[in-house]
């Protein structure tokens, strides 16, 4: 990959989370911030995109698309994007279901260090004693499971209450636009296919 190429990666890149991001952020805060209610919209957005660069409406910027377009959904870049979108999935899924879990299962105890470490700033208060969520770690069967289950429900139930849940708003956000996009580009790998591939 020259430098060339890189830097047209890079410029569209940031041309697809400026319009991206923001509609996605805008919809979900003021339309519908319902998981259904998401499905669709990058869908919708990507195929007026495709439409004005096959009608050639974007200019150099839908040139440069077009070209890279091709290069990564055909090319070795792919599988690194799949790759990269499943595991980002898995991310996301995986701490908003901890975060879940820190206002539900473990909610005395997400309180109590929530107190300690933001409200307080008293690490001293954390006494074993007071933990009213803990007898969960230790009754369980697989107790490594339970331990990392435990501390990431409550670290991340605590960062999603320190920032008003604009972390778990975000997170969703991110996550069902990962669904999408791996959706579209799995699409266009399987039915578009070229008969030879284009190396990324």
């Amino acid at each position: 990959m020259g430098k060339s190429d890189f830097k047209e990666k890079l410029i569209i890149a940031g041309f697809l989370i400026g319009i991206f991001l923001p509609i996605r952020l805008v919809f979900v805060e003021y339309i519908s911030d319902h998981w259904l209610g998401n499905f669709g919209l990058i869908s919708a957005i990507g195929l007026v995109l495709l439409i004005l660069i096959k009608k050639r409406k974007l200019g150099k910027i839908g040139s440069v698309f077009d070209k890279q377009m091709k290069k990564t959904i055909f090319g070795k870049t792919g599988k690194f994007v799949i790759i990269f979108s499943i595991l980002s999935l898995v991310y996301f899924g995986s701490s908003m279901m901890f975060i879940e879990r820190g206002i539900t299962v473990y909610s005395e105890d997400q309180e109590l260090f929530y107190d300690a470490i933001i409200q307080n700033k008293n690490l001293e208060q954390i006494n074993p004693n007071n933990l009213k969520n803990i007898h969960i770690v230790y009754e369980s069967d697989n107790l490594l499971y339970s331990t990392f289950d435990y501390a990431f429900s409550i670290t991340y139930s605590i960062m999603n209450e320190y920032s008003d849940g604009w972390l778990e708003h975000l997170y969703f956000i991110l996550l069902v636009e990962q669904v999408e996009m791996l959706g579209i580009f799995l699409f266009y790998r399987i039915f578009y296919r070229p008969v030879i591939s284009i190396p990324a």
